[in-house]
């Protein structure tokens, strides 16, 4: 596993029962503004927080916990520590029921994974919309959304925020691939799951690559299906005032200095 070092290290929070836990603040937007830090996370899953995970989530005043898991997922991995914190709590699947991650990784070998996210965006649109909705509402942070991985189901709302915020498409690319730092760790807990695990060796590894090229594909088809971002989340039924709080909550003039606290990889 490749360690992140420079900036981008200090966006994970240092959990040990999740591995993929990172801030999404601090990237710039075309206008010169910036995402901030401290409000809204992504993750991979969470049933397996330690005390001390949220003890550290507690200190951060953890509000809203988005889970893009199907209820399958949910009901068979369950929600772990997290189920008795007072925190507001909410099961959005992105995938038809009957799927789950095996569903969510990407295509075999050959397949474009870009047009898998897209495709994302049919079957799961109403909940990706309600999910953005619930990131607008700053009254709900600190928040964080999560799958199983936090990288596919996870990347492609990650994008649509990031889009709809006016994030210049490297950056939202970047938010992307900074999940193969993390995919070995990732990779190995799929492999203990008595679920996935039994398969996990037969899977090709293609399917547990983070490319660039995928995340690229997938923001230039929704700029040409869709007209953009916050076309999409328009024509999915986010309301025109969510996106304007999006934007009042989640951007700032100046560069900010920086997450708060801890927040370096483990």
């Amino acid at each position: 596993m490749t360690e992140e070092t420079g900036p981008s290290a200090s966006r994970w929070l240092p959990l040990a029962g999740a591995y993929n836990f990172r801030d999404l603040g601090g990237y710039p937007t075309g206008d010169g503004r910036w995402t901030r830090w401290g409000r809204v996370f992504r993750s991979d899953t969470l049933q397996e927080l330690t005390e001390a995970d949220l003890s550290l989530l507690r200190d951060m005043g953890l509000a809203t916990v988005v889970d893009l898991r199907t209820s399958t997922e949910v009901e068979r991995d369950g929600r772990g520590k997290l189920r008795d914190e007072p925190v507001h709590y909410i099961n959005l699947s992105v995938l038809p029921e009957e799927g789950g991650e095996s569903q969510a990784a990407p295509a075999p070998e050959g397949d474009d994974i870009g047009e898998r996210y897209l495709w994302y965006l049919e079957a799961g649109g109403a909940s990706l919309a309600t999910a953005l909705t619930m990131v607008a509402d700053g009254e709900g942070h600190p928040l964080v959304f999560h799958c199983t991985a936090g990288k596919d189901r996870t990347g492609v709302l990650s994008a649509l925020v990031l889009g709809c915020l006016g994030v210049l498409p490297g950056a939202i690319v970047d938010d992307y691939v900074h999940t193969a730092s993390r995919l070995d760790l990732i990779v190995e807990r799929l492999r203990r799951h008595p679920v996935y695990g039994k398969d996990i060796d037969e899977v090709p590894q293609a399917r547990f690559r983070v490319e660039a090229i995928a995340m690229e594909r997938f923001l230039a088809g929704v700029d040409e299906r869709y007209g953009g971002p916050a076309r999409w989340a328009l024509s999915a039924g986010v309301p025109a005032s969510a996106l304007d709080d999006l934007r009042t909550w989640l951007l700032e003039e100046d560069e900010p200095p920086g997450p708060a606290g801890c927040r370096s990889g483990p």
